[in-house]
């Protein structure tokens, strides 16, 4: 492996390791799958990225996932939401003990960027608001759902001129759906909201969390977010405490473990490489920080 590369799966390699049951698929850029826990899921024991926009319906079972350092209890009714972004772990679920029946949609950035530019948005930006990749449908969700899913099925097996539109056209219409349950359960969380914020607050949250994602490896100071988005520090402070219940710094220091844990667990590189990678002043201060936001150290986390 490459010693600055991550554990990431393709949608290719998620369908050639994990899904063995009852698959249908447009080449690596769609997937439906309905599958049982009857293959080894060691490989997303440890941090991981899948490269693509999985939605994962529990129909039976329960298991536990970490998504972005936060833990995850998934039974039957609930529904998991995957962006490209994330990075998730697994626990591993032993099919002697217990079912697992999960329903797999998945499909590549690049088909989800062909369908529509504002699903990618609706997506983040809910599960950024509701701070929740995990929702419990309602039956009637489920039921419409699965009619979805079975007009899927029943249109790639025709052998029509306009198949792979309508295809398309279906997908984009079930990702809305999808999208429409997210920002429903968003605007109940705000009705029930007492923490004053406004349209304008949300969206400076939603640059913050761009720029977080994509600079996060070098800085770390709020001074830095807050001269790229043109206002003091003490008032982003108050706008990201304001919409998220969380504090800036947090959210930081949650990105920046989740890097290191990553580069601990899936590269070779050294801790010293890593402290460097990460814009560290030494090893010693990378050792420190690591240890104090998650209670052990680089080489212990790594020897895990």
């Amino acid at each position: 492996m490459d010693n600055k590369s991550y554990n990431k799966f393709t949608l290719s390699k998620v369908r050639e390791l994990f899904l063995k049951d009852d698959i249908i698929s447009i080449g690596d850029d769609f997937i439906l799958a309905r599958q049982t826990n009857n293959v080894d899921l060691g490989l997303l024991k440890f941090p991981s990225r899948i490269e693509g926009y999985v939605a994962a319906y529990c129909r039976r079972g329960h298991l536990k996932c970490i998504i972005n350092l936060n833990e995850y209890e998934i039974h039957d009714g609930m529904l998991a939401i995957n962006t490209p972004n994330n990075i998730i772990q697994l626990e591993t679920v032993d099919p002697n003990k217990e079912i697992v029946e999960l329903t797999i949609l998945a499909v590549s950035p690049q088909y989800m960027n062909k369908l529509s530019s504002d699903l990618d948005k609706i997506f983040v930006d809910a599960i950024n608001m509701l701070k929740s990749p995990i929702m419990e449908m309602a039956p009637e969700e489920v039921e419409l759902s699965m009619q979805y899913f079975k007009l899927i099925d029943n249109v790639i097996n025709t052998d029509s001129e306009y198949r792979d539109d309508s295809i398309s056209y279906l997908l984009t219409s079930i990702f809305y759906l999808i999208g429409g349950m997210l920002m429903k359960r968003l605007h109940a969380v705000e009705e029930n909201d007492e923490r004053p914020t406004s349209t304008r607050q949300k969206r400076m949250f939603e640059m913050f969390i761009e720029l977080v994602e994509k600079h996060h490896s070098k800085e770390r100071s709020m001074g830095f977010y807050a001269d790229k988005l043109c206002i003091s520090s003490k008032y982003l402070s108050q706008i990201i405490k304001n919409v998220s219940g969380f504090s800036a710094p947090d959210i930081i220091n949650k990105y920046v473990i989740l890097e290191a844990q990553h580069l601990l667990r899936h590269t070779d590189m050294s801790v010293k490489e890593i402290a460097d990678q990460l814009n560290f002043p030494n090893q010693s201060f990378f050792y420190k920080y690591f240890k104090s936001h998650t209670g052990c150290t680089p080489n212990s986390y790594r020897q895990q």
